[in-house]
């Protein structure tokens, strides 16, 4: 299987999965399923299903020119907010959950900071002077920073990317196996 059939059969799945999540939120079936969980789910699912498309554009923006460099700039920005998200809203999510669920907040942010160390996301911060500079928002210095993003290693850029999509598959894993109760209760009995 070639790198473009594997990346669009990641796409499959997880598009189809995020769009599962999706229709939950409102879905009637789900009503009686806690919000902070449909959107934990949801979360999960549309970040990852998002950053395998990336993947996929990433693919198809190899080729040389301008064109190329705002495609690639673009996925930088999704990147960081991506980052953003989980450190800062669904991590907490997660661990309210955790908390809820009985394996605990420490539980969960144990397992993220391993899918964190497993996948090496922090490398997108070598990027962090692109973000919003040179796409979605023109920065005053954006020909000079597109210049300099232009001799950027496009192969450590995909290796940041594929690692974002692993550390989003894997996130989408925990807070599924969150939300089934697959994971170790830790809840203590009281007398």
């Amino acid at each position: 299987m070639t790198r473009n059939e594997r990346n669009e059969q990641a796409l499959r799945g997880a598009s189809k999965n995020a769009e599962k999540a999706f229709n939950a939120v409102d879905a009637i079936e789900y009503a009686s399923v806690p919000e902070d969980e449909k959107v934990a789910w949801a979360m999960a699912a549309m970040i990852h299903c998002d950053m395998c498309r990336l993947v996929i554009a990433f693919d198809e923006c190899e080729r040389d020119g301008l064109a190329s460099l705002l495609w690639m700039a673009d996925i930088v920005s999704k990147l960081h907010e991506a980052k953003r998200w989980y450190f800062e809203k669904g991590g907490r999510l997660l661990g309210g959950i955790g908390k809820r669920m009985g394996c605990g907040q420490e539980y969960i942010q144990r397992e993220i900071k391993e899918i964190k160390k497993r996948h090496q996301i922090t490398n997108i911060d070598a990027y962090a002077e692109y973000r919003n500079k040179i796409s979605y928002h023109y920065d005053d210095n954006a020909i000079s920073l597109l210049k300099k993003f232009g001799n950027e290693d496009a192969e450590a850029f995909y290796q940041v990317l594929k690692a974002f999509a692993g550390f989003s598959g894997e996130w989408a894993q925990l807070t599924r196996s969150l939300l089934k109760n697959e994971l170790p209760n830790n809840r203590v009995e009281q007398p």
